[in-house]
């Protein structure tokens, strides 16, 4: 019961398009419909692991999110961030010192594929598009769609959230969201979307958050 109060909570951040996207905030009016589920999980390797495997292979399953809520300080999400790289099926591959933050990129090796990881949670640090209420990791775990509408190519071997079917939405309906995204994201950060906030960015912290 806790587990699916968590979950609605953190998909009524969504749904009020606190992520910038305005087609997450449609897909959590129906998560299933989108294959998209949201986990919750402790801050620990081998569960992590056991929901990206069990996500990789459940056919009704494109999307997966888990959620940490009890990585509420920075020292857990300090915590955290060693934990994914202890997990087998993540690698961090970016790395990269930017207005003082240390922005990470993590990814989920999906079979022949890697899969962006973005992380949101109640940091102030964060850019406001990834301050949700709880910590949490959602990325792409299967093969883009044939979509018969494309706005921006992505690398082939990438998987990205942006790949999520938009099952039912016409190309007006479709199109209205996608530059709706763009500008409400702008006007969330206030600024172009930079390193901080980009797909390819799991987290940006605080540079002592990340001294080893």
């Amino acid at each position: 019961m806790l587990n699916q109060s968590v979950i609605k909570t953190q998909l009524a951040f969504y749904k009020r398009g606190g992520a910038g996207c305005l087609f997450a905030a449609h897909a959590a009016n129906n998560p299933s419909k989108y294959e998209w589920r949201l986990s919750v999980c402790e801050a620990a390797a081998e569960k992590i692991e056991s929901i990206v495997r069990d996500a990789i292979i459940s056919p009704n399953v494109s999307t997966q999110s888990i959620i940490f809520p009890s990585v509420i300080h920075t020292k857990e999400l300090r915590g955290l961030l060693c934990v994914l790289q202890e997990v087998p099926s993540f690698f961090l591959e970016q790395e990269e010192e930017y207005e003082n933050m240390m922005c990470l990129g993590f990814r989920a090796r999906i079979n022949d594929k890697v899969s962006w990881v973005t992380g949101l949670g109640g940091f102030s640090f964060l850019p406001k598009t990834r301050q949700a209420v709880f910590t949490e990791i959602v990325f792409r775990c299967k093969p883009r769609p044939e979509y018969e509408w494309v706005m921006k190519e992505a690398p082939e071997n990438v998987l990205h959230l942006a790949d999520m079917d938009m099952k039912g939405i016409g190309e007006n309906k479709f199109k209205a969201l996608w530059y709706g995204s763009l500008d409400n994201t702008e006007k969330m950060l206030g600024h172009k979307p930079d390193l901080r906030s980009a797909a390819k960015t799991t987290f940006a912290v605080p540079l002592h958050l990340w001294q080893k």
